[in-house]
């Protein structure tokens, strides 16, 4: 897998998700410095985050969010850290698994929670 650095959209993501990471204290994060890989989800935007670890394994869960997309359609978000509660993947889906066609552009897109229909 290719290492990159976030893009913009994907840092506002993330930066809002660690603030909602209530349960988790991971220690202050410096987006432009975390490398991640995209994941071969269909074009939906899930990133796992690169570490000098051999096998990371998820852990849990420690925030949600969504968007909606060009077409309306909601984009599901979820942070997950793995066992040693380092940064693991941050999992994105369009609900109807249709490539995503944007990424969000203010920290008020990304709503709070799983994807209500709203």
């Amino acid at each position: 897998m290719t290492e990159r650095q976030l893009e913009d959209g994907e840092a506002l993501i993330l930066s809002v998700l660690l603030k909602r990471a209530n349960d988790w204290n991971g220690g202050p994060v410096n987006l432009s410095a975390l490398r991640v890989c995209d994941m071969d989800d269909g074009g939906m935007g899930s990133l796992r985050f690169v570490s000098g670890k051999n096998h990371p394994r998820y852990g849990r869960t420690v925030a949600e969010g969504w968007f909606k997309d060009l077409d309306g359609v909601p984009v599901a978000l979820a942070l997950f850290v793995d066992r040693d509660e380092d940064l693991f993947e941050l999992d994105s889906w369009k609900v109807d698994f249709t490539p995503r066609l944007r990424l969000p552009q203010d920290e008020t897109e990304v709503r709070d929670g799983p994807p209500s229909g709203n």
